[in-house]
């Protein structure tokens, strides 16, 4: 066991809370070690914890804001150096504001109109990102918290932290992540396969429709328009051939003279105004520039009127190549573009579904090498189990010894699962007998309240050391024990808290008296209105608390019982 001053350790310091329930305005301070929070049943020191709680991001309950007030406010200082994970957590994720050395305060604000709000150091925060710098600062244990030993689950979790087994817990439980992908894997490539012939000639087939067409970007607009002009050639041509002759050859029928001749005559008159009148000079020049243009529209429609042809053959190939690519496209989304989307996509089908059948023809192998070596990850850990299960129960024997449960037996017992677990392939039981001359059994059906208190306390005393939450609240788990047995466990929580800061709501005087720091909790009544207050006891107020929990208030008897249970 550490002793204090072997290592440093953060702590509580002060809680500060207002407008919670009966508490109008407390502050509270603790000291390293044990410290003791007393009262009589009713006074609120279960509001006392619930602050704190609150402070560190618990949900609040119904109704906890002071009648007559709008706000409650918790506010918890601890003072460093704190577990390394907490900067990690304060700088890296949460990317705060804090340097090394520096207090924490830890704060919630309640409002009646539902706005909740929660800050580190003034920072706002989110309220599950303050509980979990605060999961990492405070351990809670409830008096009915002794009630976690009724779940095996717990005991396997802390004979493997007796044991000292985390590396190899997490080797193990990379493996069977792995082991568990794998398995998701094949079950997925198995499903795929019972239809893979089926899909894959599906997907060919459509693949080959599209690339034997082997269509074109812009091809149907191209042929729409080549198929226009294909049928009404005849039209065409004539209408090209009638407007070239009307431009370079008049008509002679009618005695009409070509366009362009025309135009040289109206040009010769226009240059002869020219020259006298300098305005018709622009206008002479633009008559010249149309004849040219005239000219090269007429040469144009002359070889347009000769290249267009009827060719009823070509019309024909037009015609059907158009049907297949409109068939294709209507039933691949109705555009060009979607088409070769289409096309793009299901060859990446069929390339995902070539490799999927690849890796299903070799995921078996693979799953047998893993599950061999998770199989070998869990017979190693079972065999530390083992050597750890009897250290373990000689260590719990010998502390519930010393807290008056000499005559029990302590057991562990250790069976195997069918298969490898997501703990291993152990499962493990608590086992206790409390009196001589009976069989061990499970801890659920033989222990009373005040035996399972003890047992966790044993387990929580003899893990300490490598408990990394520095700050540990028992709220009165020594319930069910009383007389010499509750001296006994007030020398272990003084034991534990060479190691830890330990704040103990309790109800037994030896318990309190073994306390470092020593807090009175008391309701009082003011004008019709009830008060929660924390008085800090020492010297004559602490001898009077503590004769009043021993029954006998202030008498000289009583008092001079509690000064005997006061350390030297």
């Amino acid at each position: 066991m550490l002793r204090k001053g072997d290592r440093p350790f953060s702590m509580l310091s002060k809680l500060f809370i207002r407008n919670l329930a009966t508490i109008e305005n407390m502050e509270v301070s603790f000291e390293k070690g044990l410290n003791a929070l007393t009262g009589e049943t009713g006074a609120g020191k279960s509001i006392v914890v619930g602050g704190l709680e609150l402070a560190l991001g618990e949900r609040p309950g119904s109704n906890v804001i002071r009648s007559g007030t709008n706000l409650a406010l918790a506010e918890a200082h601890f003072l460093p150096p704190f577990p390394p994970r907490v900067k990690t957590i304060l700088t890296k994720e949460l990317e705060l504001e804090y340097g090394s050395g520096e207090s924490l305060v830890l704060r919630r604000e309640l409002s009646r109109k539902g706005k909740n709000r929660c800050f580190i150091n003034d920072q706002m925060v989110a309220a599950g990102e303050l509980k979990r710098v605060g999961e990492l600062l405070v351990d809670f244990h409830g008096q009915h918290e002794h009630q976690s030993l009724f779940h095996t689950p717990a005991h396997l979790a802390a004979l493997d932290a007796f044991g000292g087994h985390r590396d190899l817990i997490d080797r193990y439980s990379r493996s069977y992540n792995e082991v568990q992908s794998l398995r998701r894997r094949k079950r997925e490539l198995d499903d795929a396969a019972r239809d893979f012939e089926k899909r894959l000639d599906y997907l060919n087939y459509q693949i080959e429709e599209i690339e034997n067409l082997d269509p074109k970007p812009g091809e149907i607009a191209e042929l729409e328009q080549e198929e226009k002009r294909l049928a009404h050639a005849e039209t065409l041509a004539r209408a090209a051939a009638d407007a070239y002759a009307l431009l370079y050859e008049g008509d002679e029928g009618k005695d009409r003279m070509p366009v362009i001749q025309l135009i040289d005559q109206v040009s010769r008159l226009v240059d002869e105004i020219a020259e006298v009148e300098p305005g018709f000079t622009e206008p002479a020049s633009s008559l010249g520039e149309t004849r040219v243009s005239l000219q090269e529209l007429a040469f144009s429609l002359r070889d347009y009127s000769e290249r267009t042809n009827a060719d009823p053959g070509r019309l024909d190939e037009l015609i059907a190549r158009l049907e297949s690519l409109r068939h294709l496209t209507r039933k691949h989304g109705g555009t060009e573009e979607s088409l070769f989307a289409a096309l793009e996509e299901m060859k990446k089908d069929r390339a995902k579904m070539t490799r999927d059948d690849a890796e299903r023809r070799e995921i078996d192998g693979k799953l047998d090498r893993k599950e061999k070596g998770l199989e070998g990850k869990a017979a190693e850990l079972s065999r530390k189990r083992k050597k750890a299960e009897e250290r373990f129960s000689k260590k719990i024997m010998s502390l519930l010894e010393g807290m008056a449960m000499k005559k029990a037996r302590f057991t562990v017992s250790m069976s195997s699962l069918d298969r490898p677990g997501p703990e291993g392939m152990d499962r493990v039981e608590f086992l206790l007998a409390a009196n001589p001359g009976l069989p061990a059994a499970p801890l659920r059906k033989v222990a009373s309240g005040g035996e399972l208190s003890r047992v966790m306390l044993a387990i929580k005393s003899m893990l300490a050391d490598r408990d990394a939450i520095p700050t540990m609240i028992f709220d009165e788990i020594d319930a069910g024990i009383s007389g010499e047995t509750c001296g006994r466990v007030g020398r272990v929580m003084e034991k534990l808290a060479a190691s830890h800061q330990l704040i103990c709501i309790t109800h037994h005087a030896p318990i309190a008296a073994r306390a470092g720091t020593h807090v009175s909790v008391r309701k009082t009544t003011r004008r019709g209105r009830t008060f929660t207050e924390l008085v800090p006891l020492a010297g004559k107020t602490r001898l009077e608390e503590l004769a009043r929990m021993l029954g006998g208030k202030d008498t000289a008897a009583a008092l001079d019982l509690a000064r005997e249970l006061l350390p030297p």
